[in-house]
């Protein structure tokens, strides 16, 4: 430490600082500083991580309450009105290949006159 860190007190204002809630708070965490500083940290992150679950449940459990439980009746009716799939409809779809488009087929582009014809 330098002399410029630390201010001059006289006496007088040594003598109030001590006295003082901040200067009285200082003396103990010299003394003991796990119990008077290291302990009240400890304990107000425990205390925040109990209160922010609390918090993050009740989230959760809103979400919750918008999922609504089906009867069987209800998973019943889903499964018989299903559509049936056909693998090569399906195909098609993904393709883009639809029946506005069933009669394309691929044609070979025609070269220009002296372009190579590239056939391996």
């Amino acid at each position: 430490m330098g002399f410029g860190s630390r201010s001059f007190m006289g006496s007088k204002e040594k003598a109030s600082y001590e006295n003082s809630f901040v200067g009285k708070y200082q003396k103990l965490v010299k003394k003991n500083s796990f119990l008077y500083f290291g302990m009240p940290m400890m304990l107000s992150i425990a205390l925040g991580s109990v209160l922010l679950t609390n918090f993050a449940a009740l989230r959760y459990e809103r979400r919750d309450e918008k999922v609504k439980e089906m009867s069987e009746d209800e998973a019943l009716n889903m499964i018989n009105n299903r559509r049936k799939v056909d693998i090569n409809d399906e195909y098609y779809k993904l393709q883009g290949i639809l029946e506005e488009h069933q009669d394309w087929e691929p044609k070979r582009v025609e070269r220009l006159p002296g372009e190579s014809e590239n056939k391996w």
